[in-house]
This record gives C-alpha cells, structure tokens and sequence, in this order.
C-alpha cells in the first residue's frame, strides 16, 4: 500500500471486504425488489466475533459491482452508507431463497446492519412516507443524500430506503445507480462507454426534489457538492489501491472487485461536473445562457 495515503483512507483500503455468511440468517421480509437476510458475518479464516449485517442477492453482476463502488466511494466521502462488504454464502443457508439460485456458493451484496426506528412509518402509505421525507429533509442526511444521488444517478431513493437509527439517517440501496454501466458492462473499459457514464444523468434525483420543495432557498445541495469536489483525488486513490488488493488470479469475486475499482475511478471523474448537473437539475441558467440572452 501507498505510504503516502492519508490514514482514514488507508483503513478503508486495507483488505478487501470479502466476508463469509455465519450460520443460518433470518429472511427481512417486506417490499424489497430483491431478497434480502438479516445475519452475522465473518472474514474467512480469521478467529473473530461475527458482525451483524444485511445481504441482499442481486442476480446481476453489474449491479452488485456498482453497490460495493459506490458503498466503498461513499466512506471515502464520510456519508452516511453502512459499510459495505461482499458476503460468501451457501444457497442452502438462505431461507427462502430464489428457485433460480442453485449450486456452489454464491456472493450477496452485504452491509453493516443498522436498525430501523421508523419502520412502521415506511410501511405506513402517504401519511409515513411524507413524515419520513419531512424528517430527512430537516436533517443534515437531506442535503448529503440529494448531492450524492446526482453524484452516482440514482432514480432510486424512496421512504423504504432511508433509514433511522434513533441517532442519524442512513442511505442505502444504489444497484440501480449510474446505470450505463450495466448497458455498457463488456465494454465499460473503453473510452468512449466510460464518457457515457462520466456525463450521465438519471432521469430523477428524488431526494433533491423532496429537498428543493421543502427548502427551496436554503436546501445547501450545491455546497456539499463542492465539498464532494475536494475528495477526487482520494477517490482515484481508492481505486488504484483496490487494484492491488491480493485476490485469486479469477473467480466471481475477483470480478467484482475489479470492475468496482474502474466504478469507483468512474465516480471520481464525475465530481468535475457535478456542479454542471445540479444546477441544471436546479434549473439555473449557464453563464452561456445568461450572455445569450
């Protein structure tokens, strides 16, 4: 590992989070799009308490790249995402599992577990969805979640997937984020399919919505942009040390790890025009359009 890398960034880089399921874990149920288990995990081989965490399985390999990329981008910009990790498991361990999933051992996309305090209003309707938005958008999360969505495109941020955990507000759920790249998945090394997901935008960034209506003159998305701006340079560093981490020469989560790094360098070069994407999705006029005018 670099010597020169700062020490918060160097205890993220440290090993790969690969970790194996421990024991039989208990299905979550609820409306999730995919299956989801709540369990303990452990780093495979090493004599060590299990951690609690939640697994989901993500039958596409794309999206399961781009959870860890942007899991692992989020500690690199101290947000509120729950460490991420990739998780071993036997399919026989799983309750409830898919039909489809059969075999050797599969990878889950797995996350440090954190409570739920506001479970019943998530699963409440209109009424628990809009006290959940409220108390977000009243929170320091609102603003850090509103950049980061426009940061990695993702359309997908709803009631379900914000979480309290009596202290603070947690974002999770980003497979469906920065989704040229699981149109563009074989040919994301080139040049031209990374330009694709570097100027990308997703067709919605439901938080800033929430945010901006509630807030439209103070909401403070941009300034935390800026400040995601100054992190570039740790991100790419990320990537270059994920590079290095000692995998097996192939195998499913060699893969993964790998093509996480090119998502993560990815992320990295999309903080340039961040600010170019929040202002049009603010609506506000370019200095080219103010001297057309």
């Amino acid at each position: 590992m670099n010597k020169n890398i700062p020490a918060d960034l160097r205890e993220i880089a440290a090993r790969p989070p690969v970790y194996r399921l421990l024991g039989v874990p208990e299905k979550v149920v609820g409306k999730h799009l995919n299956h989801v288990w709540k369990g303990l995990a452990g780093i495979p081989g090493a004599d060590e308490p299990g951690i609690p965490v939640v697994v989901k399985y993500l039958p596409n390999t794309a999206q399961l790249d781009i959870e860890l990329a942007c899991g692992l981008a989020s500690q690199v910009l101290k947000l509120p995402v729950p460490n991420p990790g990739l998780v071993i498991a036997e399919p026989e361990d799983l309750p409830g599992r898919p039909t489809g999933m059969k075999g050797g051992p599969v990878v889950l996309f797995g996350s440090l577990f954190q409570p739920q305090f506001m479970a019943r209003h998530a699963g409440g309707g209109e009424i628990g969805e809009e006290y959940i938005w409220e108390s977000v958008c009243s929170n320091d999360t609102g603003r850090i979640g509103a950049a980061w969505d426009e940061l990695v495109a993702n359309p997908d941020r709803h009631a379900q997937n914000l979480l309290f955990d009596g202290v603070k507000w947690w974002l999770f759920d980003h497979n469906l984020a920065l989704e040229p790249v699981t149109k563009l998945y074989k040919a994301i090394a080139s040049t031209s399919s990374q330009q694709d997901v570097v100027m990308y935008k997703a067709r919605v960034n439901q938080l800033l919505t929430q945010l901006v209506t509630r807030r439209p003159e103070n909401h403070g998305i941009e300034d935390e942009a800026a400040k995601f701006a100054r992190h570039a340079q740790r991100l790419k560093m990320l990537a270059i040390e994920m590079g290095r981490w000692k995998l097996p020469a192939e195998g499913r989560v060699t893969t993964i790890i790998r093509m996480a790094a090119v998502i993560v360098d990815l992320i990295a070069l999309r903080l340039e025009p961040l600010h170019l994407y929040l202002a049009q999705r603010l609506q506000k006029p370019s200095a080219e359009n103010l001297w057309n005018e």
